[in-house]
Parts: structure tokens; sequence; C-alpha cells
């Protein structure tokens, strides 16, 4: 029954934050989180997505014919060592931090945002905090703590994106973390999110209900996938440092 309220209570997400425009870009990624955003929008509005990856990267490889398993449209935006310094830059300012993570997460974000030609960008946000997507859940003490304390986490980081978003006088909205599914994340046992080695249960049922073929994808969270966080390490090693330090010799002083 959860999934079906789920369902609903992201489909009402989504159209209320479409707020009636003709064409929208969804950030994606191949995975579910996406997926499910980009189907549901799209009964709504018309979809362009895009994916921001570095060369060489799992989801070079394998991003289009995810797009094509689902028939969605997709730009894919390649991110270069030049392009890739410059979005760190970024990143870490928007996120208020230097964790190679957090800015390896939100560079694809940004790029996205740079590229989509729309005036709204949907992302997957909060998704893998409200319904156990990281790995690290199956084995801590208290998963359903540990996923509230990254929730926090999440949307604090949202905010900077929202305020960079703006200033491209665009807005960057992030359906998992309304109100609405919040609140009935929170209420849905962490059974339903987490099965032995399973993760995101409820989630992968949604796309199933969508008959979304992300719904047994695997897949890596999107610094992995995308090749950002690889990248990053990359360069600081060529220049021999390590990548926090890489990371603080790229952000001006002051």
């Amino acid at each position: 029954m959860d999934t079906k309220v789920l369902l609903e209570a992201l489909r009402m997400s989504v159209r209320e934050l479409v707020r009636g425009e003709s064409h929208v870009a969804v950030a994606y990624s191949g995975g579910i989180d996406s997926s499910v955003i980009a189907a549901l929008a799209s009964e709504v509005a018309d979809v362009k997505c895009y994916s921001a990856v570095m060369p060489g990267s799992h989801d070079a490889r394998n991003v289009r014919a995810s797009a094509d398993a689902e028939n969605i449209s997709l730009d894919v935006i390649m991110v270069s060592d030049n392009l890739l310094k410059e979005l760190v830059v970024k990143a870490t300012a928007l996120v208020g931090s230097e964790s190679p993570v957090a800015a390896a997460y939100t560079v694809p974000l940004i790029a996205v945002v740079n590229a989509a030609k729309e005036g709204v960008v949907l992302a997957g946000n909060g998704a893998d905090e409200l319904f156990g997507g990281y790995a690290k859940y199956l084995t801590s003490p208290d998963p359903r703590k540990q996923m509230g304390v990254d929730l926090e986490k999440a949307v604090a980081e949202t905010e900077g994106l929202r305020k960079y978003t703006s200033r491209c006088e665009k807005t960057m909205e992030f359906p998992f973390l309304s109100a609405r599914v919040q609140g009935l994340a929170n209420s849905i046992a962490i059974e339903r999110k987490i099965q032995g080695t399973s993760r995101k249960v409820v989630l992968r049922e949604v796309a199933r209900e969508l008959g979304l073929p992300s719904q047994d994808r695997p897949k890596k969270a999107a610094q992995y996938s995308s090749g950002v966080l690889r990248g990053m390490e990359r360069l600081a090693k060529a220049e021999g440092k390590s990548i926090y330090s890489w990371i603080g010799s790229l952000i001006p002083p002051g």
C-alpha cells in the first residue's frame, strides 16, 4: 500500500514543482531517482534530461543506453579536466565545504544547470537519505538515525544549489525533498527501505509501478559513476598533492 501512496506523493510533488512549465530539465544519471523524476515530469511537460560525465566513466559508457531504454531525450555533457577544475571551485563555494565527496556530487549538477536551456531543473537529491540508498546504511547500528543526519546535510547543500541556479535565472527543484514526500518517507518502516542487501526497496517498487527498467539497474552514487571524484583524484595525484590540498590550491585566496 505504501508503494502507491509514495508514487502519488511523488507525482504531486513533481507537478507542483514543474509549476505548469511546458518544458523542464532533469539532472539524469540513469539511476532510479532521476528515472522516477523524469517519468513523472513527462506526464505533465516535455522533458529534456542532462548528464554530466567524465570521459571513460561508468555513466559515459552507459547513460545513453539507459535513457534510450526509458525513451528519454538526453544531452550528455562531457566534463574536461579544465572544466572540472572550474566546477570544483564553484561546488566548494556552494556547499560551504572542501569535502571531495560533497564537491564531486555537486559538480555534475552545476554542469547541468549551466547547460540546461529550460527554466526549471529537477534533481533527485534526498532520495538516498530518505530511502536508504547508501551502502553504509546496511551496516549502521542505527540506519534511521544515520539517514536523518545525512538528510540534514543534503537539505543544507541544496540551498547553495538553489542560489546558484537563481543567479543563472533558472530554478532548481528537488521533488524528494518536498514536505509531502519527506513526511511520508519518515512514516515508512525501515524494513521497507532496507531488506538484507537490498536498498531503496519501496522506491524500486515505485519504479516498477511506472514500468521503468531502472528498478533493477545497479547504480553507484553520482560522484563515482560520473567519474568526477576519480578525475579529481587523478588531477591531484598528477600534481603530487592529496585531494584535499589540491582542492585548496584551486580556491582563490580571500
